[in-house]
């Protein structure tokens, strides 16, 4: 089972991260792309992002799994993980942010800033690195 849930833990932050990367590539092509391509564009960027989405709630459900079976005293867990945990709540936010600006573009409201959408990315790539760093870190 723990290794299944590793699997999945592993499978969910390579999606995230790769999903976020694709993201930030495909965003200046976008921007100069002929207006035709844009909705498409566009539909490609949201469906990554709601990939890279579902991915971080599959890493909080099998994290919390995870740490609960390999970890029953919370007090066992190092420092670092706890300031790993700081870092997916703030990817979480970006996350959350960047989908929620992007169904209201889907529900007819005005499509998101892309300098709005350009810094939620960087924050987001920037946190998912912490993240995976102080993991590393925590678990060496």
């Amino acid at each position: 089972m723990i290794i299944f849930l590793k699997f999945l833990h592993f499978w969910a932050l390579a999606i995230g991260i790769g999903g976020g990367m694709a993201n930030m590539l495909a965003a200046p092509i976008a921007r100069a792309a002929d207006p035709a391509a844009k909705p498409f564009l566009a539909k490609l960027q949201r469906r990554i992002g709601q990939m890279g989405a579902g991915a971080i709630l599959v890493l909080w459900i099998t994290g919390i799994w995870l740490m609960v079976l390999l970890y029953p005293e919370l007090g066992g867990l190092p420092g670092l993980f706890w300031a790993k945990i700081a870092a997916v709540v703030v990817l979480t936010y970006f996350s959350a942010r960047g989908q929620i600006l992007s169904l209201r573009a889907m529900r007819g409201g005005p499509a998101p800033d892309p300098a709005v959408m350009r810094k939620i990315g960087m924050g987001g790539a920037a946190s998912a690195l912490a993240a995976l760093a102080l993991a590393v870190a925590a678990f060496a």
